[in-house]
């Protein structure tokens, strides 16, 4: 009996060992909805549904796996948050700072980011479908892996992004800046990229079927092993050898 008792007890403590507790700090919480200043908070795993954080202080906070649905981020402080794994869907964070912040394998599926500052955020594997991202800067961003579909893209900044694959059509970044983004091996099938800077962007085995590039810069991009036949490229502007070249018509 006492060795069946203490084989439980040895199993037990193996499996609270091995499962990681993600909770949220009571006091931090607390803290946050009453001041909406809650800078390097551990809040991993609270339940936030629908709460309005807008113009909170939640800079370096740890939100890991939290639960924010439909949340107001307005205009929040975010720079270095890490919202890894949060569930984010239909959230605003409309002007919000997520500069550096960690949104790995977030689920951002109709979260409106528009005018927010992303420099260096990182969302690899993040799901963005239907995402707003008008007016976003998301420069250096890693977007390895993203889920863009149908996100709105128009008129945003995105220079030196890395959106290696993972990214299915349609996909509208009409106008946007992509300078030296590295969009290797990326699924641009059918993308409307018509009028976008992509001077000096590696699209190297990017798949451009049907896309549209016309009134692109392509200035210095590298384009091996790139199907352009059927890419709609008038007004285009792109290298060819040492020289520069200019498509007219369609």
């Amino acid at each position: 009996m006492k060795l069946k008792i203490l084989i439980t007890t040895a199993v037990s403590i193996a499996i609270a060992i091995a499962t990681p507790v993600v909770a949220e700090n009571p006091t931090h919480l607390k803290q946050l909805l009453e001041t909406k200043d809650c800078q390097g908070c551990d809040l991993s795993g609270a339940q936030l549904v629908g709460v309005n954080l807008s113009g909170a202080n939640l800079r370096g906070a740890n939100l890991q796996g939290a639960n924010l649905r439909r949340a107001n981020f307005n205009e929040a402080n975010l720079n270095k948050a890490d919202l890894t794994g949060a569930k984010l869907e239909g959230a605003s964070f409309v002007a919000a700072k997520l500069h550096g912040a960690q949104l790995k394998e977030a689920n951002l599926k109709g979260a409106n980011l528009s005018m927010a500052g992303m420099v260096i955020a990182n969302l690899q594997n993040a799901n963005l479908t239907r995402a707003n991202l008008i007016g976003a800067n998301l420069e250096s961003a890693d977007l390895k892996g993203a889920n863009l579909y149908k996100a709105q893209q128009s008129i945003a900044k995105m220079a030196n992004v890395v959106l290696i694959s993972g990214t299915p059509m349609p996909l509208e970044i009409y106008g946007v800046n992509l300078r030296d983004a590295d969009l290797s091996g990326a699924n641009l099938a059918g993308a409307n990229l018509s009028g976008s800077d992509l001077a000096g962007a590696i699209l190297n085995g990017s798949e451009l079927a049907h896309a549209n590039l016309a009134g692109a810069n392509l200035i210095g991009a590298k384009l091996i092993n790139v199907d352009l036949s059927n890419v709609s490229l008038g007004g285009a502007t792109l290298p060819l050898g040492n020289s520069v070249i200019r498509i007219e018509g369609h």
